[in-house]
């Protein structure tokens, strides 16, 4: 019961500051704020965690496992490189907000320990799975051949703009509208005339489907 207990409690913890961390990306989080709104004692959250740094670190890390998983199961996905492009500005997305340049230098302020090891992490196991992806779509002929550290680079850096709220309100954009446009402006810049015509395909036969 008491394992019970502590998953339960483990789980409603990294699920609300997950959600925080979505909105505005990596920033402190009061304790204060987390018992208030999940109306639990700092006692209970002290038998769950050795010390606030320890919830950090497994909200953080963990999204970070959980980017991992989702691009090995898109590379084993039995679809069109250009359906894995499209599924993959979706998981880009989702955790964007969380990692964006603006969050890890505050992370780094924060805790350096834990930023090196999402950087690790990161160079380690994200980036050779989007290389993967990425050589797989050029093999395919559906990007021209730049080099992959320059269009991870530029797509980052790009992307992270989508989530600041004054570049939002100066262009009546949402998130999601703004990601997805400026996802969409750096895609057409490195695809090819075969990766346009097959991304038109596939984008007919959605709307066909709607």
């Amino acid at each position: 019961m008491i394992f019970a207990s502590k998953s339960k409690y483990r789980m409603l913890v990294e699920e609300f500051i997950h959600s925080r961390l979505m909105d505005n990306g990596y920033r402190r989080i009061p304790l204060e704020e987390i018992t208030n709104n999940l109306s639990i004692s700092k006692k209970t959250i002290y038998k769950v965690y050795k010390s606030k740094s320890e919830i950090t670190w497994s909200v953080i890390m963990g999204q970070l496992y959980n980017i991992y998983q989702n691009l090995i199961l898109l590379l084993q996905e039995d679809n069109t490189m250009i359906q894995k492009v499209e599924k993959l500005s979706a998981i880009i997305e989702k955790y964007i907000p969380l990692f964006n340049e603006e969050s890890l230098k505050r992370l780094r302020k924060d805790y350096p320990d834990l930023w090196k090891e999402v950087l690790s992490f990161r160079k380690e196991k994200v980036v050779p799975l989007m290389n993967l992806l990425l050589n797989h779509s050029k093999k395919h002929g559906l990007i021209q051949n730049y080099s992959n550290g320059l269009i991870i680079e530029l797509f980052s850096s790009s992307l992270t703009i989508s989530i600041e709220k004054n570049f939002q309100a100066q262009n009546k954009m949402d998130f999601q509208t703004a990601f997805r446009t400026i996802f969409n402006i750096v895609l057409n810049g490195i695809i090819t005339r075969k990766g346009r015509k097959l991304l038109a395909i596939n984008q007919r036969i959605k709307d066909e489907r709607n």
